[in-house]
């Protein structure tokens, strides 16, 4: 996982804190991949309803 956020990061990608977190938790089997992709998707809806309201 550690690769992949920074291979993200050297493209120029934006990693939260919220994800690192999540992360964290897909690797050690706490949740699930469809709980990180969930959870993902969720933030970034979020955040695009929140860009359309300002």
């Amino acid at each position: 996982m550690e690769e992949a956020i920074h291979s993200g990061e050297m493209e120029g990608a934006y990693v939260s804190a919220e994800f690192r977190r999540d992360a964290d938790e897909y690797v050690q089997g706490e949740i699930s991949i469809e709980d990180l992709m969930r959870r993902t998707k969720r933030r970034w809806d979020s955040k695009r309803k929140r860009s359309k309201h300002e």
